[in-house]
């Protein structure tokens, strides 16, 4: 990649030699604006969708929101207009970026989802910069919860679900982007007490093969399609992933002449091979490549012979995408993608762009938990409440997803390993946020509930542990810690039947 990604694209010189070449004046023209004959024959509104596995968990069903808890504007709610978007958008230059990563095993799905997209989107929140360990966020620390303690691939949306039930903790206090071993689990209530501040609201895919879901795309990498009088413009990024065997094949350097000369462009996905997570900044409107060689780069022209005028046969036009293979990858980490190639038939999963909404939250009650147990896949773990401090049994439950072998990814699992991980037998420690399941208790006078959590292994399973410390903590509105109460663990055996402990707490005031 030449050194242009800078400024150096946006100068008024530039603009001016572009808009004005002489050597190609229809430039202008095509950029000033689309034919009606092509906005009319591909102008399919943009919408959010849900084209397979890869886009949300199927084990929630087919009526599963993703975007429920957010509160912007949906896919396809706010109107865009390209008029008002500039040529150019790089949100990758700006301070809430996270650097370029090298990724080590399969774990491009999450330095997408979580090292670069939620880093950037939490730093947007908070109104910080990523130049600090204290404001990143890991990719380990999601990946090791569903990759079956293995060096397997995943999906951008299981980093989202982690971060939407768990948190993220920061890589200041989960110790760097990255771990070492595969499938190890932080040791620690702190690590997994921050982890629950910074959480998901929301995320959604959404195609872009049509004009109008490309325009809506381009707004919201500009300013989320939410314009704002006197404001900069804070604009969010895309996940999204495509084929990439043969990129060789696919692969070019716009040659000297054109805008951007020198820097490298993929044409298309890959021809072969397995899908690869890399993460859309943003976009040029000026990138182009002369595909079919007819010497001039068109978006007027039928190259692919199908009829018709689309998006697909765009030569102009390109994402910016940073790619997980480190800072020296096509020389800064960065390549241009053409509009054109997120329309590819021969993939078959499609390629869709995944964008997430972010929160921060303060817990008020959280479960602090010591235990060791040789198949973190095969444990069980319930925790309810009893508005009734004699209650026997609990009226309101919840199965924490970090203690019941991930359900929600089905095979993409913690792994058959001990809690802490491979080859790791001592005990974990380990925090569960409580708060909502507290709010879930009917009213009750007493200030009192009973709290009961259940210890129990898979059925026909021959794991076992102990349990060797159990404590319910409360934090007042302000996330400051008021007090802990511990609760007897008797002998704290797991695996020889059913484990209940119980004890009484203070209702959240």
């Amino acid at each position: 990649m030449s050194s242009g990604w800078g400024a150096g694209f946006n100068s008024p010189a530039l603009k001016f030699s572009l808009f004005f070449n002489p050597v190609r004046p229809w430039l202008g023209i095509l950029l000033a604006g689309l034919s009606a004959q092509v906005r009319a024959e591909n102008d399919d509104h943009p919408r959010a969708a849900y084209p397979g596995s890869f886009s949300r968990p199927p084990s929630k069903g087919m009526s599963y929101d993703t975007w429920e808890g957010a509160r912007g504007p949906d896919v396809g709610v706010k109107r865009a207009d390209p008029a008002r978007l500039p040529s150019r958008v790089d949100n990758s230059q700006r301070a809430e970026y996270p650097p370029v990563y090298q990724q080590r095993w399969g774990t491009c799905g999450q330095f997408t989802s979580i090292a670069s997209i939620f880093t950037y989107e939490m730093n947007i929140l908070n109104r910080t910069r990523a130049d600090r360990d204290a404001n990143c966020f890991p990719a380990y620390f999601s990946w090791n919860m569903m990759n079956r303690a293995r060096n397997v691939g995943s999906e951008a949306y299981h980093g989202w679900e982690v971060a939407k039930r768990i948190g993220i903790p920061t890589t200041r206090s989960y110790g760097g982007v990255g771990r070492t071993k595969i499938g190890a689990w932080p040791d620690g209530y702190g690590v997994w007490r921050e982890a629950m501040e910074y959480r998901i609201a929301g995320y959604r895919y959404s195609p872009a093969t049509t004009i109008a879901q490309l325009d809506e795309a381009r707004g919201w990498m500009f300013d989320r399609n939410l314009p704002a009088s006197g404001k900069k413009p804070t604009g969010g990024i895309f996940a999204l992933d495509g084929r990439m065997g043969e990129m060789k094949k696919v692969t070019v350097t716009i040659p000297d002449g054109e805008y951007g000369a020198g820097a490298d462009l993929w044409t298309r996905w890959g021809p072969s091979g397995y899908g690869h997570g890399i993460t859309c900044v943003g976009y040029d409107d000026r990138v182009g490549y002369d595909l079919n060689g007819d010497g001039v780069i068109t978006t007027n022209l039928d190259l692919n012979g199908d009829g018709h005028v689309t998006l697909a046969d765009w030569e102009r036009g390109a994402y910016i995408v940073v790619n997980s293979w480190g800072p020296k990858w096509s020389e800064d980490g960065r390549i241009y993608l053409l509009y054109s190639a997120m329309i590819d038939p021969t993939w078959k999963r499609g390629n869709y762009l995944g964008r997430v909404e972010v929160r921060k939250h303060l817990p008020r009650r959280t479960a602090r938990l010591k235990l060791a147990f040789s198949n973190r896949t095969d444990l069980r773990v319930t925790i309810g409440l009893a508005a009734d401090p004699a209650a026997t049994e609990a009226t309101v439950t919840f199965s924490p997803q970090l203690l019941n072998g991930w359900p929600l990814f089905g095979r993409a699992n913690a792994g058959d390993v001990p809690m802490a991980g491979p080859g790791d037998t001592r005990p974990l420690e380990v925090g569960i946020e409580l708060t909502e399941l507290f709010a879930d208790l009917e009213e009750n006078d007493s200030g009192e509930a009973r709290v009961f959590l259940s210890f129990e292994t898979a059925a026909d399973s021959a794991a076992s542990g102990l349990l060797h410390e159990c404590a319910i903590r409360s934090y007042d509105q302000d996330g400051r810690f008021e007090n802990e109460v511990g609760l007897d663990v008797l002998e704290g055996v797991i695996g020889k039947g059913p484990l209940v402990i119980t004890g009484l707490v203070d209702r959240v005031r």
